[in-house]
């Protein structure tokens, strides 16, 4: 497929969709997504997750491996992440239905077979956990080379982030090709400024694909070239400011962010980042963290402000001091969208290149894949980000 403009309304759908039997979902369900932050689930936990339009059950064995099966216990359908961990299997609440780490059925108390039994097998996903964040794999088949990516050459602090959208995941996606909305739509923070975008200077913007996915590369005049890489189909590296007072301990992080769908109208966004710290000055990278975290606790979270927003009930002024002002700016533009945009309403411009061609790769992937020919193999081999600007300049 050449351009994007036959593209029907009904087959955006389809191809921004993350539910199962459709397009987009099937794409996606072809590669390692990660499911929650490691810090989310102690050993011996369980935590219920919704991914893709699907439930499951997420727990760590009492040994710390983690484990995705199925939501509901194959007896009376209750909901497993109320049981309990036993070693390394799962334990139902209701009547104690015992699963393993595969979803396999292994004990009936009360039963005259006690034992194995295949008929309540509740279905098993492969887990995976990799700098900070536990990944699973819900395709067909053997689950693709893990991890999804390589990493970073010279690992500092890793920080982990996760935050919930209220939007489809393909319009955050589509806004991370979109580099000239940061003059805009973060000039409330002025997060983005050392970029010498202020003022809504616009800047000049190459887009292209790589070996591994997309690249994209902008400037303002008179200033160096700013490259973000694109693994694809849901990974952006790029070197951004982090949130908040966490700027003061390491400055601008070099950061993945993996959108990873809830349902159709939802998302969450994972951060990966690395920073380096001295060792003299990991009390106060401590001390701001904690700082933060308590802020994060005790502010409401960006997708409920963003309704109330777009509801009309508050404006984004009213919330300049919170922990996540960068991301309640995007929260608010692309759910201002609809939680899941019709495309066919849209006149787009000359600042939307970068839409354009990601747009093009996306639907000759998936249209691919829903026809069975072969996906591009895309390799990546650790090229890293450029951060566009002087650090020491300003």
């Amino acid at each position: 497929m050449d351009g994007i403009a036959d593209v029907s309304p009904d087959l955006w759908r389809q191809y921004a969709s993350a539910e199962p039997g459709t397009i987009g979902g099937n794409y996606l369900r072809t590669f390692w997504q990660p499911v929650a932050m490691s810090s989310e689930v102690e050993n011996g936990r369980t935590r219920p997750i919704h991914v893709m339009g699907e439930r499951h059950t997420l727990y760590r064995g009492e040994t710390g491996t983690p484990h995705i099966v199925g939501f509901r216990c194959a007896h009376r359908a209750t909901q497993l992440s109320t049981g309990w961990v036993r070693g390394d299997d799962l334990q139902c609440m209701y009547h104690g239905w015992t699963y393993d780490g595969d979803g396999a059925c292994i004990y009936r108390p009360g039963e005259k077979q006690t034992g194995r039994f295949e008929r309540a097998d509740i279905g098993g996903y492969p887990a995976r956990e990799h700098l900070g964040l536990i990944y699973g794999y819900f395709g067909e088949g053997e689950p693709p080379p893990f991890p999804p990516f390589e990493g970073y050459r010279n690992i500092g602090v890793i920080e982990n982030h996760v935050l919930d959208f209220p939007a489809n995941w393909f319009q955050t996606m589509e806004n991370h090709f979109d580099e000239v909305h940061i003059a805009f739509v973060h000039s409330f923070g002025g997060s983005h400024n050392d970029l010498g975008r202020s003022g809504f200077q616009l800047p000049e913007m190459k887009i292209y694909e790589t070996g591994y996915g997309m690249i994209r590369e902008t400037r303002v005049e008179g200033g160096d070239w700013r490259k973000t890489l694109y693994l694809l189909p849901n990974i952006m590296r790029i070197l951004i400011p982090t949130f908040a007072e966490l700027n003061d301990a390491g400055g601008w992080r070099d950061t993945y962010i993996i959108i990873v769908p809830t349902d159709d109208e939802n998302h969450r966004v994972y951060f990966t980042q690395n920073v380096h710290i001295a060792e003299d000055e990991m009390d106060v990278w401590r001390e701001v963290h904690d700082r933060f975290n308590a802020r994060v606790r005790a502010a409401p979270p960006i997708a409920e402000l963003a309704h109330k927003i777009l509801a009309g009930e508050a404006h984004i002024t009213d919330h300049m001091d919170h922990p996540h002002l960068l991301l309640l700016e995007d929260a608010v533009t692309q759910g201002g969208q609809g939680q899941f945009t019709d495309r066919s309403r849209e006149l787009l411009g000359r600042t939307d290149v970068g839409i354009v061609e990601m747009r093009k790769v996306f639907l000759r992937e998936m249209q691919a894949h829903a026809d069975g020919r072969p996906l591009t193999a895309w390799n990546y081999r650790g090229e890293e980000p450029a951060l566009g600007f002087d650090p020491g300049s300003g």
